[in-house]
């Protein structure tokens, strides 16, 4: 059986849909075929239940679009899983060669893709864990003993030299109202290194740079700033190494949660029900606005409230 799964998305959402990869492979013996962004191309490339992974840069699409059309018309499916639920993704998943293609219901789909000929998963809670909405799929063709594991592949050397026991504090988020503050993450680190004499080690994406020097120039003594210097494959290793992960609301949370870390989550205008770590701790003050979903915001005092001193008393459950 070919399966040709259609989940371009943020590293986050790709993370959460592997363990319903891992079940399809597991159950049914599929092979899966993944179309996806080159942002989390290598974790899916890598990944021992994926026998294809087929590349989409949205960036040049002039180019790489007619490359995907060619790779996804030139064999025949037997499923087509649109999970990305949104106009690109349901017209990709149009485009193949497919016995069946299989999207999510009503409800859960966005910019009026289920007015597109698929069939369609039953209704279920919108408001639960990604993870368990994508395993609806596998439910739908019948696999009722869905195990919930990743299997990333870990190499097991840390890059940059770290030290052992170190920290991560990653402090980018794709949205702006989703950030803690430099103050609140140099507090954090200069209180790590105080209390259990280990450094903390920054990441998040080059946007994050300037950030990421605020809070060094606050922290210096207890600051490792890896920020805009790791590829994914690096991060997979520096998260694998590591105690611990403090983490705002973005894929690499996830990705801690799936290296098997133990993970603290910052939240403040998203459900972390929905998208909060499958599995590990997270902090979310409960505030009138909690819940607002903004992407970003004039006065987030949802991330301003959050102190350095709620982290540590997580952490010390962990460390």
């Amino acid at each position: 059986m070919d399966i040709l799964v259609i989940k371009l998305g943020a590293l986050g959402d790709v993370i959460n849909t592997l363990p319903l990869i891992i079940n399809l492979k597991r159950h049914l013996g599929a092979r899966i075929h993944w179309v996806v962004e080159p942002l989390s191309f290598p974790i899916v490339s890598a990944h021992r239940c994926v026998d294809n992974a087929i590349c989409f840069n949205k960036q040049a699409w002039k180019q790489s679009l007619p490359e995907v059309l060619s790779e996804i018309r030139s064999r025949r499916y037997d499923l087509c899983l649109d999970l990305q639920r949104i106009t690109k993704s349901a017209l990709l998943c149009m485009a193949a060669k497919a016995t069946r293609r299989i999207g999510f219901d009503r409800e859960r789909c966005k910019e009026m893709t289920w007015l597109f000929p698929f069939e369609r998963i039953p209704a279920s809670d919108p408001k639960k864990h990604m993870v368990l909405q994508y395993l609806d799929f596998a439910e739908y063709l019948g696999i009722a003993d869905n195990e919930i594991r990743w299997d990333i592949p870990v190499k097991g050397s840390v890059p940059f030299n770290l030290p052992e026991g170190y920290v991560v504090l990653n402090i980018g988020a794709t949205k702006a109202a989703n950030k803690w503050t430099p103050g609140g993450f140099a507090s954090l680190a200069e209180e790590v290194r105080e209390r259990y004499h280990i450094p903390c080690v920054l990441t998040g994406a080059g946007e994050d740079i300037k950030m990421a020097a605020e809070i060094t120039r606050r922290a210096s003594n207890s600051i490792i700033d890896l920020v805009g210097k790791t590829s994914i494959e690096d991060l997979i290793e520096v998260l694998a190494g590591s105690s611990a992960v403090v983490s705002c609301d973005t894929g690499p949370m996830h990705l801690g949660v799936a290296l098997g870390k133990e993970v603290i989550a910052l939240f403040g205008p998203a459900n972390p029900r929905r998208t909060g770590p499958y599995l590990g701790h997270v902090i979310q003050k409960d505030l009138a606005c909690s819940g607002c979903n903004k992407r970003t915001c004039s006065d987030p005092v949802c991330m301003l409230s959050i102190r350095s001193e709620d982290v540590l008393e997580k952490l010390d459950l962990v460390l």
